[in-house]
C-alpha cells in the first residue's frame, strides 16, 4: 500500500460563450536568468525507464491511472490511447490501449503517431519562432506585416510577433475558406482578415493567429514549417517520429481519427483539420504526427530548461519565458468560467496553455507555475514544474462533432483527461 505524502467550424465555439538573436532581440520575451533558474530544476539529458517508487509516485496509483484508461476504451469512448508517465528523468509507465482504428482489429502500440491538432503551436510553431529569435532573425517586436505585406489591411499594421505568440493580436479564432481552391488566395484572404478585438487588451486563442505565424516563420527562415522544425527541434532532440504529413511508411502506425464528409474518408495520416488539409497540412496551428515518447521527449527538453540529450534548443531563459504567464493583463478569476473559456481566454505562455484551477484540462491538482497543451482529437500534455513530473495522453478519439462548446465538453468528459493528470498527481507520495 502506498501511503500519503459533421463539419469542423471553431467559430461556433464562440456561440456559446455568453451563455457561460540576442538577448537585446527578445525582449521582453527573456525573463532574469535568477527567475529562469527558478523555472529549471535538475536537469535529466535522458529519459529511461525506472520504477515509480524510484521516484516518489506509487506503483498501484499509476496502475490505477491507467486502469480508468482501460476503463473508457473498453467503454466504447473513443478507441484507444496511449498513455505516458514520466518523472525526474525516468518513464514510470508507458500503455497503449484499444485499437489504432474505431471497429478494427488492429492493436494500438506505444509507437503509433497520433494526429496532435493543436499540440502543433507548441511543438512546433512557438519554439521555432523563439528559435528564430535567438538566433537574431526573428525579433519579438517585429510587425507581422513586414513578413506578410497583405497582413496590415483593416488596421493590423502595427500588430507584433509578440502578439501572436501570447493570442492577444486582435484576430478572430479561425477564418475556413474552404470553397476556395487558391491556396495562395486563401492566404491572403486569411491574412486581410478583420480585427476582433483591440490587439494586446484580451486573450483569444486563434488558430488562424497561429497559422499566420508559422506563415511568418517560413518566411523569415526560407524554409517551411516541417524542415525548420526537423532541423533545428525535432531533428536535434532524436524526435525522429515526429513530423507533418506522415509517410507512406508510417501510415500503417498512425492512430486513425475521423470521418471527413468533405474528403469521403476516414482521416489517417493526413491532418483532421479542414482548411490545414486543404492547405497541403502543414501550417502553424495543427498538422503534426507524433508519439507519446517523442512528446515526452521535448516535454523534457522544456523542464530542463531548454536541454535535452547534450543538446541545447532553447536557451533557459527562452524556456523559462514560454512557460511563464506573458499575458498579466488578463486575469484568470474572469476567463476561468468553463472549460471553453479556460481554453480560449485565460493568461497564456508563448504557446502554452497555464494551468488554472477552476477548468484547466489538466485536472484540478496540478502545482502553481503548470503548464500545458490540448489537443483537439483528444491529445493532452502537462508538465507540473514543481514537481518535475511529466503526463501524456493521447487519444484517437478525433475532433468533437459537432465543435461547439457542448461537443469540446463532451470530448473531455470522454477521454478523461482531468482524472487521467489528477491521477497522475496523487500518485506523487514525497511531496
Amino acid at each position: 500500500m502506498c501511503t500519503e505524502h459533421g463539419f469542423f467550424n471553431r467559430r461556433r465555439l464562440l456561440q456559446g460563450l455568453g451563455r457561460t538573436a540576442a538577448a537585446a532581440a527578445l525582449a521582453p520575451a527573456v525573463l532574469s536568468a535568477k527567475v529562469a533558474e527558478a523555472y529549471a530544476q535538475t536537469t535529466y539529458e535522458h529519459l529511461v525507464p525506472g520504477r515509480p517508487e524510484g521516484v516518489g509516485l506509487c506503483s498501484e496509483r499509476i496502475e490505477d491511472v491507467f486502469a480508468r484508461v482501460q476503463r473508457r476504451v473498453t467503454d466504447g469512448l473513443f478507441p484507444g490511447a496511449v498513455a505516458l508517465v514520466a518523472r525526474r528523468g525516468r518513464i514510470v509507465g508507458h500503455r497503449a490501449f484499444g485499437s489504432r482504428v474505431r471497429g478494427a482489429d488492429e492493436p494500438m502500440t506505444l509507437d503509433t503517431l497520433f494526429d496532435l491538432l493543436s499540440i502543433t503551436k507548441v511543438l512546433a510553431t512557438a519554439t521555432s519562432a523563439m528559435i528564430l529569435a535567438q538566433d537574431g532573425v526573428l525579433r519579438m517586436n517585429d510587425r507581422v506585416a513586414d513578413f506578410i505585406p497583405e497582413f496590415a489591411a483593416n488596421g493590423k499594421a502595427a500588430i507584433t510577433v509578440r502578439d501572436m505568440l501570447r493570442y492577444t493580436a486582435g484576430l478572430p479564432l479561425d477564418s475556413q475558406f474552404l470553397d476556395d481552391p487558391d491556396a495562395e488566395r486563401v492566404w491572403q484572404r486569411m491574412a486581410e482578415a478583420p480585427l476582433e478585438y483591440v490587439p494586446g487588451t484580451q486573450v483569444l486563442y486563434s488558430d488562424l493567429t497561429y497559422r499566420l505565424l508559422g506563415r511568418v516563420i517560413e518566411v523569415a527562415s526560407g524554409m517551411d514549417l516541417d524542415a525548420f522544425a526537423k532541423a533545428r527541434i525535432w531533428g536535434p532532440l532524436g524526435m525522429s517520429d515526429t513530423t507533418f504529413n506522415p509517410s507512406g511508411a508510417l501510415i500503417s502506425r498512425t492512430a486513425a481519427t475521423g470521418y471527413s464528409e468533405l474528403r469521403g474518408r476516414m482521416c489517417r495520416g493526413e491532418v483532421q483539420d479542414e482548411q490545414d488539409h486543404a492547405l497541403g497540412g502543414i501550417a502553424g496551428c495543427d498538422g503534426v504526427f507524433s508519439t507519446a515518447r517523442d512528446i515526452a521527449v521535448f516535454c523534457q527538453m522544456i523542464l530542463n530548461g531548454g536541454r535535452y540529450g547534450g543538446v541545447r534548443v532553447l536557451s533557459r531563459q527562452v524556456a523559462a519565458a514560454m512557460v511563464s504567464n506573458q499575458t498579466p493583463e488578463v486575469r484568470a478569476s474572469e476567463t476561468d468560467v468553463s472549460p471553453i473559456t479556460n481554453l480560449l481566454m485565460t493568461p497564456k505562455g508563448y504557446g502554452w496553455e497555464l494551468a488554472t484551477h477552476r477548468f484547466s484540462n489538466g485536472g484540478s491538482r496540478l502545482s502553481s507555475g503548470s503548464y500545458g497543451k490540448a489537443g483537439g482529437t483528444g491529445c493532452f500534455l502537462w508538465i507540473d514544474r514543481r514537481r518535475e513530473l511529466i503526463g501524456v495522453i493521447l487519444t484517437n478519439h478525433g475532433l468533437p462533432t459537432p465543435f461547439d462548446e457542448i461537443g469540446w465538453n463532451r470530448m473531455l468528459d470522454a477521454v478523461g483527461n482531468g482524472e487521467f493528470f489528477d491521477g497522475i498527481v496523487n500518485a506523487v507520495i514525497d511531496d
